[in-house]
């Protein structure tokens, strides 16, 4: 049974990355030799009494109140015990950072469960890390796995914290950091938190499923209420326990209908996950030195002419390969029943398979030559063109099956105008077709192959996406494929914001070629429709605008043949854009 349910929540981890938060109390640092908050409180009272020349026990928290009638304070304590900052931090860090010896015994250190947890944040499991520790210990895990996240450890962080949606890692300190007097440590300080903090809770816990472990929930009121006031069970909770739970965790289990688990450790528990996972992942996609292999031999090809037909070969060879999987028998689109759990897992398994197609593709959108472009174009045609036979079922599956062309017309689109091939992008854009299943004729390819009817609007699949909130979203596809999509092209474009830049124009001139091609009233529009809103600075997509109108015939894009290489056709539809656009804003802001 324990081992169906580890099972059950590694599954669910990878099949849903970013969908969990993490809670984590203070059993997870326990094994670290760092003290509890309160235990923290309870030997600065020891510390205080001995200046005084007393005995605080058996019970230093009467002995505090007796000695100063008032119950302990974190602040008071540090105030009383200390005369400068530069004495309160030699203090407090002797609680919680290690001395040479604590080091070569490995205490207050990183344990293998925050290992562990930074390595499945570095996968994409987790965004979202809730703790009531006042230590360090995950901020220093991620950071050694080179993972700088957004710590929120105070209420003005909190204010000017970027929205966690936009974040790799959001790392929130419920009750605050030790070198921060305003932690949250005594009963009253625990019962009760700030509305800002209670309405980010609030949000947090309609958003993600829990992954609880190392917390009791029996002394900390107000997180306990946070979680119980919590209506949605969207996504699931797990309650990771060593011993029985308590009888507040009992409320909280049952308000959840979170499923206990019982584990050994917190460091084995995690560790035994990231392999669970890693193992998942190692099946789900290819070998990454055939990906590598691919890359380098299409990179060798093209340096000279006479390895064309090899080139040819090689790509062909890898478009038939997933041709053949994605129109198996592997993946049907005859069934009863289509969950939100089965379409992403086929999102998945559809970017697994396009791995090494999707790196050769790149590669040559982005080195290619004006030889090389036709290239392309075979390869979308192919991938592109549906069997009769598999038009026929649920029609989210059925759409689903243009997905790898999708990412193949992006990724090839965004790696041609990085590098500002436009032989290649055209060669993507206009010159690229599908087989119309019904006529049997060639159409245009962005015709068909765009983010609104692969991920089917009109059955709300596009809220399904494997991304965080997709469904409050403005544009969820494209926030998709601009998070897939850089894993990929970073070796292009290693600035995220150059290539958000970059990505927002692929969209764009695909948005208005598909107005000068298919319907001069809509465009399948994406993130750069509203990311620019309230930029202060003369937007990228401006910035090209201008410079081909500039240009005129001149202009690079208008000389390979789009807009029929007339900057009159161009200027009228990025009018024919701009009003669209009006229109689209005004449902949303």
């Amino acid at each position: 049974m324990k081992n169906n349910s580890f099972l059950k929540i590694a599954l669910s981890v990878n099949s849903n990355p970013g969908i969990y938060a993490l809670l984590l109390g203070s059993g997870l640092s326990r094994s670290a030799g760092i003290l509890t908050g309160w235990e923290i409180v309870l030997d600065l009272i020891r510390k205080l009494a001995a200046l005084h020349q007393e005995k605080p026990e058996p019970d230093p928290e009467t002995w505090y109140v007796q000695k100063f009638g008032e119950p302990p304070d974190y602040s008071k304590l540090l105030d009383r015990l200390t005369s400068t900052s530069a004495e309160r931090m030699t203090l407090l860090k002797s609680y919680f950072e290690p001395n040479e010896e604590e080091k070569e015994q490995g205490l207050k250190l990183p344990t293998p469960a925050h290992r562990a947890i930074a390595k499945l944040v570095k996968l994409g499991c987790f965004r979202m890390i809730l703790t009531t520790n006042f230590d360090r210990l995950i901020e220093k895990a991620l950071r050694d796995e080179g993972i700088e996240p957004d710590v929120i450890s105070n209420e003005d962080d909190l204010k000017g914290a970027l929205p966690y949606i936009h974040s790799k890692c959001y790392v929130v300190k419920l009750h605050g950091d030790y070198l921060d007097t305003r932690i949250k440590n005594t009963k009253s300080e625990l019962s009760n938190y700030s509305s800002e903090l209670n309405a980010f809770l609030d949000r947090v816990f309609d958003d993600f499923g829990l992954i609880i472990c190392g917390w009791s929930g029996t002394w900390d009121i107000a997180l306990r209420k946070a979680i119980l006031r919590s209506p949605n069970r969207r996504f699931s909770t797990f309650w990771l326990a060593k011993d029985s739970p308590s009888e507040e965790a009992k409320k909280i289990i049952q308000h959840k209908k979170a499923e206990v688990i019982h584990i050994e450790s917190a460091d084995w528990f995690f560790t035994d996950l990231l392999q669970r996972i890693e193992s998942l992942k190692e099946i789900e996609k290819p070998h990454p030195i055939s990906v590598a292999v691919a890359v380098e031999m299409v990179k060798k090809y093209l340096s000279e002419d006479k390895h064309f037909i090899r080139l040819r070969d090689l790509l062909h060879q890898e478009t038939e390969k997933l041709y053949k999987e994605i129109f198996s028998s592997k993946f049907p689109v005859k069934i009863s029943v289509l969950n939100k759990e089965m379409y992403k897992k086929r999102i998945k398994q559809y970017e697994a398979l396009s791995e090494i197609l999707l790196n050769m593709f790149s590669t040559i959108s982005y080195y290619g030559s004006r030889k090389h472009a036709r290239l392309l174009t075979q390869t979308l045609n192919r991938i592109s063109s549906l069997p009769l036979e598999r038009n026929d079922g649920l029609v989210p599956l059925i759409n689903l099956q243009y997905y790898p062309a999708l990412l193949l017309l992006y990724i090839g689109g965004i790696s041609a105008l990085a590098s500002e091939n436009y032989h290649c992008l055209k060669a993507i854009l206009i010159d690229s077709s599908y087989r119309d299943i019904t006529s049997n004729e060639r159409k245009t390819l962005i015709s068909k192959v765009y983010t609104w009817s692969v991920f089917d609007s009109a059955s709300n699949t596009h809220k399904w996406l494997p991304i965080e909130n997709a469904e409050s979203r403005y544009t969820p596809i494209s926030d998709y494929l601009n998070q897939f999509l850089f894993q990929y092209l970073s070796v292009y474009l290693p600035d995220n914001r150059d290539f958000d830049e970059i990505f927002d124009l692929f969209e764009y001139i695909l948005n208005v070629v598909y107005m000068d091609l298919v319907d001069e009233y809509w465009s399948p529009y994406g993130s750069y429709a509203w990311r620019y809103r309230k930029y202060r600075k003369k937007a990228p997509i401006d910035r090209f605008i201008e410079e081909v109108i500039q240009q005129g015939a001149e202009a690079e894009i208008l000389k390979v043949g789009f807009f029929e290489s007339s900057v009159e056709r161009f200027k009228k539809v990025v009018e024919d854009q701009k009003s669209f656009l009006k229109k689209i804003r005004k449902n949303f802001w």
